[in-house]
């Protein structure tokens, strides 16, 4: 997480990559946010939406909220407010 915080997206997606792989939803929560915000890798909404998934799927409450506002931003409120 620390690279993360110093500018180095590149391995801090490598770590957390790494992380996500051994089902840490921490690690899938952070690798939503790098594609969602293409730091350290290309932007990718539909891999960043498959992490926020997995971390929600984990129990996240971030990466939830977080498909909450997608939810909603698609015009789905019926689905939206389930992740609130």
């Amino acid at each position: 997480g620390i690279r993360y915080y110093e500018g180095d997206y590149k391995k801090a997606f490598e770590y957390w990559s790494k992380a996500a792989a051994l089902g840490n939803v921490v690690a899938h929560y952070h690798l939503s946010i790098l594609y969602h915000n293409g730091q350290g890798v290309e932007k990718d909404e539909k891999r960043a939406l498959h992490h926020a998934e997995q971390a929600a799927i984990g129990g996240h409450h971030m990466a939830r909220h977080n498909l909450g506002c997608e939810e909603e931003e698609c015009g789905r409120m019926d689905r939206a407010v389930k992740h609130w």
